[in-house]
This record gives structure tokens, sequence and C-alpha cells, in this order.
């Protein structure tokens, strides 16, 4: 092992054997030495440089504060002051993030730099750990460029970033699952009980963040245990892996007991968390906001993804052929020059060529390299790998691409046919682009030909599935050019100029209310302006988004917290809900509500008065009626 960095310093000679004996001393060594190798660290290397340049170029323009950001700011506030999650305080997720995040306002202060950098953070430890994956199973280079996406797309002016995103639970899972996807694949790899307990434990973890995640990491941990246990044929190993199981669900089982025992199971299910299946949202919202994000399984979503693939099999196979005809004589030539020109035929038929030549690169790239089905490929692609493996000797092969094929997969179902460089697949694709590259680089026989050519045709690959990520990410990013800096008590964030000058506004009318005593409630969302002015929303529902208050006994007991406070001034904001199919609060949503608020507070002036974008942010002023009771 040559190219491996001694140990020696680490590992005196003299270390008694009672206390390292030499199997345990060469394991070691192989550890080490595969956390110190030289491609590792220069990999790892990379990917932090590149994680630096983006953090630093891209500063402060992240998030939205009208849109779902401010409550990952706000709810960890409150808990920081005492407040408890839920009872106090709705909120539609598991309880792991905003209390982690609570934990870390207590230690560094309640301020937006704390989540920028607990956010970036979990993007590079995200995409540190995909690259290490893959040197585990000799893909590292396909590994790399998933962390790298990870990191390109992470970045972003918009709600869906990770320094200061729409859910704190899916930064934090994307970590956590990354984590889990190392661990398990030492499992596979290693007999070791350890590890099982190790991707165990990550798993409850991301259950308790976002059950996605955690559903997804259970169920590769049960594939493993029910390989173990085949393979070895014995209930004792099945036992003793359960063993390693238990403490996280015993873990999490605490946590649910605690979340039941606040006011019970129908008020979590029913009164917070959205994605429970009975919930009012699900039943009513959920159709259209599932297939807004790309979760539709119909026929007519099937017949156009089949249309779609044809691209993708038709450049499949005809790599499979260049890869796989070694032969350099004329016969040879001739055949390998036909495929590129059918291909070029086919790709020309469909118009993929119509546009500029970068264009047409771009988008060929784009259908083909980082397509919208990529999900979708990569569960076919899961399948044929366990079938395959299904007609081989269990016990002479190892599992782990099947597993990471198939985690990707569960992972990642909810954008099943919407993989997109922006939006919710953001802290989905690391994993599914991981496992879609290890897909297209089996194109390339290993044995047949040289390892400079292998090594060419991966870095082509990745390069390809790279070129789209940093194209559109750069684009994005270039809408951020004129933002401005906001700055507050709690921090500064840049924003269109229009919105800096409309949310200075908004701050300073809620803390001149509230230093004279007076409450207000802004409607339907903009909770971010609560953090920010360091006040408090006076009812337990922070926004009111689609769903979010369901009819009945919740909304009764909205309206009863809006008397007693009593809500003095409302702050209503031009926001709307095309992505849940009900555009306007108080018209086609939380009707009751709204008359409410519209028989008993009057409109008196707009926030700003200043001209105005159609698409910018804006609000009106609303008093209480005198006589309003």
């Amino acid at each position: 092992m040559a190219n491996l960095i001694s140990l020696e310093p680490i590992l005196p000679a003299e270390t008694p054997k009672s206390i390292l004996p030499p199997a345990e001393i060469s394991l070691l060594r192989k550890r080490i030495a595969v956390c110190l190798n030289p491609g590792t660290l220069i990999g790892v290397a990379i990917l932090i440089a590149l994680w630096a340049v983006k953090l630093y170029t891209t500063w402060g323009a992240w998030g939205n504060l009208t849109i779902d950001s401010g409550h990952e700011l706000y709810i960890p506030a409150m808990l920081a002051k005492g407040k408890v999650l839920y009872r106090d305080i709705w909120f539609p997720f598991g309880p792991g993030a905003p209390y982690f995040t609570s934990f870390l306002f207590r230690s560094f202060g309640e301020r937006l730099s704390v989540l920028y950098w607990a956010g970036s953070l979990s993007a590079l430890g995200s995409a540190i750990f995909l690259f290490l994956t893959g040197k585990r199973i000799s893909y590292s280079l396909a590994e790399w460029t998933a962390g790298a996406v990870v990191l390109l797309e992470g970045f972003q002016p918009s709600l869906f970033s990770f320094p200061l995103p729409y859910s704190s639970g899916a930064v934090y899972g994307c970590f956590t699952v990354c984590l889990f996807l190392w661990l398990v694949v030492n499992a596979c790899y290693s007999g070791e009980r350890i590890w099982l307990f190790y991707s165990a434990t990550a798993a409850a973890v991301a259950l308790l963040l976002k059950p996605e995640f955690g559903l997804a990491s259970y169920g590769c941990v049960c594939l493993l245990i029910a390989f173990r246990t085949l393979t070895q044929k014995s209930w004792k190993t099945l036992g003793r892996d359960l063993s390693m199981v238990l403490p996280g669900i015993a873990a999490v089982s605490l946590v649910i007991g605690w979340m039941v025992s606040i006011s019970g199971a129908a008020f979590i299910t029913q009164e917070n968390i959205q994605s429970w299946p009975t919930s009012y949202f699900l039943k009513t919202y959920g159709k259209t906001w599932l297939e807004t994000t790309g979760f539709t399984v119909t026929g007519a979503a099937f017949a156009s993804a089949f249309r779609r693939a044809i691209p993708v099999a038709a450049l499949s196979v005809a790599l499979f052929f260049l890869f796989r005809w070694k032969g350099t004589d004329r016969k040879a030539l001739i055949g390998k020059t036909g495929i590129i020109l059918a291909l070029l035929w086919y790709f020309n038929q469909a118009n993929y060529f119509a546009l500029s030549l970068k264009q047409s690169l771009l988008l060929l790239a784009s259908l083909i390299f980082f397509p919208r089905d990529m999900v979708l490929y990569v569960i076919v692609g899961a399948v044929a790998a366990w079938t395959y493996f299904a007609m081989q000797r269990f016990s002479t092969r190892n599992i782990a691409v099947p597993i990471v094929l198939t985690f990707s997969g569960l992972l990642a179902f909810r954008v099943l046919m919407k993989m997109n460089t922006l939006g919710y697949p953001i802290y989905y694709n690391g994993p599914v682009v991981l496992s879609y590259l290890l897909l297209l680089c089996m194109l390339i026989p290993r044995t047949i030909r040289s390892r400079r050519f292998v090594m060419m045709g991966e870095v082509a690959l990745c390069l390809a599935c790279l070129a789209p990520v940093f194209v559109h990410t750069r684009a994005n990013e270039a809408s951020a050019a004129d933002f401005v800096p906001l700055t507050t008590e709690r921090g500064t964030i840049r924003v269109s100029p229009h919105m800096a000058d409309a949310y200075k506004t908004a701050l300073e009318f809620m803390k001149e209310k509230a230093d004279l005593g007076k409450t207000v409630l802004s409607v339907p969302e903009d909770t971010s302006l609560y953090f920010l002015s360091g006040t408090e929303c006076p009812t337990r529902v922070f926004l009111f988004i689609p769903g979010a208050v369901a009819p009945g006994k919740m909304t009764e007991e909205t309206i009863q917290q809006i008397e007693r406070k009593p809500v003095d001034y409302l702050l209503w904001s031009n926001r709307t809900f095309t992505e849940y199919g009900a555009k306007e609060f108080g018209k086609d949503f939380n009707i009751k509500l709204g008359e409410y608020l519209k028989s008993h507070y009057r409109p008196i002036y707009p926030l700003v008065t200043s001209e105005k974008p159609e698409s910018e942010w804006t609000a009106m002023v609303w008093e209480r009626k005198p006589d309003a009771r």
C-alpha cells in the first residue's frame, strides 16, 4: 500500500497487544488510510473550496421573507423563550429541526447569521458524505459530482436554499440522509454491527426531521437486515441486528409519546402535521400540492415520461455499443460512425438542433444527463439491480449498489417526475444524482478498456451532468444582482430594493405599535416580520396558508385568540397561493376567518404608497373598528 500514508507514528510499535490486537490494528490502519488517502483529501478540499466560493458570492441573498423562510426563524426564537412546540406554536412538521435551531439560538444568539451558518455547513456536510460514499464503492468521481450539485444548487436567491430555507427540516434532513447513506454503505461492506447501529440511529434522527427521509432510511435498514438474515441463515443474526435498531425506534417512540401527551393524537395530526393522511390540508389541497412538486401517478404522466425517456434510452444504447466496440479496423470504424450518424439524425428529427449550438447542447445535457424523470430512471435501475443480484450467488456479492439505488428512489419519490435544479428537489437530488451517474458509468466497460479510457468516459459523463446545473444556477443567481441589504436588529439579508423599503416600513410600524402596547397580526403570511421586529404573533397559528387553519374548532379557536388579545391592527399583504389551487385568503379559502376580519377591521392606508412592480410585495394596514366586539 505504497500510495497510503504511513500510520506508524499513530500506532507505535510498543502499543500493548492486549489493548490493540494485530487484527484490530490492521483494520484501523485500513480505515484511517482511506480517510487520509491523497485522492480523498484532494476531493474534499475541492468541495470545500467550491462551498466557500458559493457562500461568499451569494452571502445573504437567500430565502424569501414572505413565504415559509420566516417561520424557520420565528419558531426557534419562540422555543428559545420557553414556548412549547405544537401547544403554543402551530407547526406542520416533526420537532427535530425547530428544537435544534432553538438550541443554536440559545447558544449563539437569535440572529439571521446563525441559520445562515447552520444551513451552509449542512450543505457542505452533505456534499462531503456523498463523496465519501463514492470512495467506498469505487465511484468517487460520480459521488464528487453529486456533492458539487448539492453545493451549486444550495445557495440560490430562493426559499429553496440551504442557508435560509423553506424548511430547516429539509436542510438538516438532507445532511442526515447523506450521512446515513455513507453509514449504510459501510454496513454493507462490513460485518460489524456497529455500522448498523449508526445507520439506524441516523434513520431515527431523519424521521424526526422529515418523515419521508426517515421512512426511506428505515426501508433500507430493513432491506439490509433481511439480506444479512438470508445469507447467514440464522435467527440469532436477525435478533442481534434488530437489537441495533431498537434504540433509535425507542427514542422516536418517546418523542411521539411526548407529542401526543400535549393535547391528544387528534390535536397533533389534525391541527398541526399537514402531511398526515387524514389532515384537512392533505384531503383538500394535497393532490394539487403533490402534483406541483412532481408526484403525479397517472397513466398520462407515465406516458409523457415514457416519451421523454426515448432519447435517454437511445443515447444509452449508443454509448453502450460505442464503449464496448473495441475494434479499430475499417468495419468497426464504419459501425461506430453509423451509430453516431443515426443518433444525430434522431435528435435532428426531434428538433433538438433548431436552437443555437450552445442552447442545443444545454438542452440535450438537461434532457439526458439531468432529466426531469431522473428519479423514475433510478427506481427502474434499482429494480434491475435487485433482479440481477437475485440471479447471482447472494453470499458472494455485495448489495451496496442496490441499496444506494433503492434508497435514492425511496427518498425522492415525492419529486418522481419533476427533478430540477431549483425548488423542492434540491434537498433530495444529491443521492439521486449519485445513483443516476452510477448507472451511466456502468455503461463504460472496466474490464476490456484501459484505466485511462474509463476515467475519460466518467469525466465526460460527470461534466455533462454538471453543465446544466451550473448554467441554471448561475442564471438564477444573476437575478439577485440588484439586491440591496435590509439591515435589522437581528441581522442583514439582501432583497430587492422595493422589498427592502417596504419591509423597513413594516418593521418600523410593528415596533412602533408594540412600544404603544398595541398588537399587530400579519395576514396571510410574512412570519419573518415577527422575528425581525422582535414581536410575537398574537395567535397560535402564525401564517394562514391554504389548509393551515381547518374549518370548525380550529377556526373558532383562532378567532377567540384574536379577541382575547385583542389584535389592534392587521398587516394584510398581497400574497397569493396559486401553488395550492386556492389563490386568495378570505375569498378562496379560510372564508369564515376572512369574513370575521373584514367585519371587525377596516382598511385605513397602504403600507407603501410608492409605485411598485406588479409582482412585488405590498400590504394594507387595517385598524380594528371602535365598535367591534
